[in-house]
């Protein structure tokens, strides 16, 4: 019998729950998403201004010493039926990264999360649950937090216009500590709905020559796909150079 110390409760998740695990593993994992704009979008970095609470967090694997999670792995979480836990519910799982080279906000940095991919949850006890990887994005770690899983929409691109030079976003961050991107790659810029940016508006990426007087540089063009209230991220469809954090956008009016 399990006993009621909470350091022994996910050992007894796992213990009291091997036929559930097994018809879980059994089950087909979701088809992995072809690498396009669809899988990009569910895998995309947020920008949020306030450090997310990770309540539900990633604990354990089925193998001893197990940190790294891949698509079919079994892991436990620590919640179950009592933090609202139900077996079939879908989670996104991500994690806080330390990213030094965030661009920050007048006043303030924003937070760079990750996000490492999805897990169903499959069997439900008082204070611990088990759940598989439906999909990973690159690979699931221990101590990574469960999100509220909604698939994003893909936006269709809007009529495309003269950029607004006058009132640029900057860059914010890109994925993991990245600093640089190209082509099919995707940015947070620190624009949002607050600002009447919406998905699918087209984007001049550009930056000012070293003179006053000169001529912005275009380095290339994005579309806003995903948007929150305060920040948006682009995915970059063309450039000339590398895209920075820093650089700058202009929206297309």
């Amino acid at each position: 019998m399990c006993r009621s110390r909470v350091d022994y409760v996910l050992l007894c998740a796992l213990a009291v729950a091997p036929t559930a695990l097994a018809a879980a593993q059994d089950q087909p994992v979701s088809p992995r998403l072809e690498r396009g704009l669809a899988r990009d979008l569910a895998c995309s970095p947020q920008a949020p201004l306030i450090k997310p609470t990770a309540a539900i967090t990633v604990g354990a694997g089925q193998k001893r010493g197990k940190a790294l999670f891949a698509a079919g792995d079994t892991v436990i979480v620590n919640a179950g039926r009592g933090q609202g836990l139900s077996a079939g519910q879908q989670y996104f799982v991500r994690r806080v990264v330390s990213d030094r080279f965030t661009e920050p906000f007048p006043g303030y940095r924003p937070i760079s999360v990750h996000t490492a991919g999805w897990v169903r949850i499959v069997d439900v006890q008082a204070d611990a649950a088990s759940a598989i990887v439906t999909h990973a994005c690159d690979g699931i770690m221990d101590g990574d937090y469960l999100d509220t899983f909604e698939m994003p929409m893909t936006p269709s691109p809007a009529r495309s216009g003269e950029p607004d030079f006058g009132t640029p976003a900057h860059i914010i961050l890109a994925d993991e500590r990245r600093q640089m991107a190209g082509p099919g790659e995707l940015m947070v810029v620190d624009r949002g709905s607050d600002h009447g940016l919406q998905a699918g508006h087209q984007l001049t990426i550009f930056r000012y020559g070293p003179r006053v007087a000169d001529p912005v540089l275009r380095v290339g063009s994005a579309t806003a796909v995903i948007i929150r209230p305060q920040s948006a991220v682009m995915r970059i469809d063309r450039a000339t150079d590398a895209v920075y954090v820093g650089d700058l956008v202009a929206v297309q009016r």
